[in-house]
């Protein structure tokens, strides 16, 4: 059974500026873990003093502000790139020396071989 979005109405203290942008959000709970979920609602309007939301469930509410404007960074993107390919490399390589350059039967051995499994997958 689908639901009608339901219209909310959130005020801020202060008022954003003109590079300032907001987003509703609901909490979205998974097992244990919670976070913040822009699934079910949707920003239809306001000004820079307060935000209209429509969300189609129940749950606890916000409307997240970016204080900056958050650019893509293609350095940032480059380090993590390099970063992870050299990250799965070095795994990779202890991975095979685990498998290849076994010691007499040994705990810790088996141990660090199934923890840079984990890692590398």
């Amino acid at each position: 059974v689908r639901s009608r979005p339901f219209p909310l109405t959130a005020g801020r203290p202060q008022a954003l500026g003109p590079e300032q942008d907001s987003v509703c959000v609901s909490w979205e709970l998974r097992g244990s873990q919670g976070r913040w979920s822009r699934r079910g609602c949707a920003r239809l309007g306001g000004d820079s003093r307060s935000s209209v939301c429509a969300c189609s469930h129940f749950s606890t509410f916000a409307v997240l502000t970016a204080l900056r404007p958050l650019p893509a960074s293609r350095a940032l993107a480059l380090v993590s790139r390099v970063g992870l390919s050299l990250s799965l490399l070095c795994l990779l390589l202890a991975i095979a020396t685990f498998v290849l350059c076994r010691p007499p039967a040994g705990l810790g051995v088996t141990l660090h071989l199934h923890l840079s499994l984990c890692l590398f997958a």
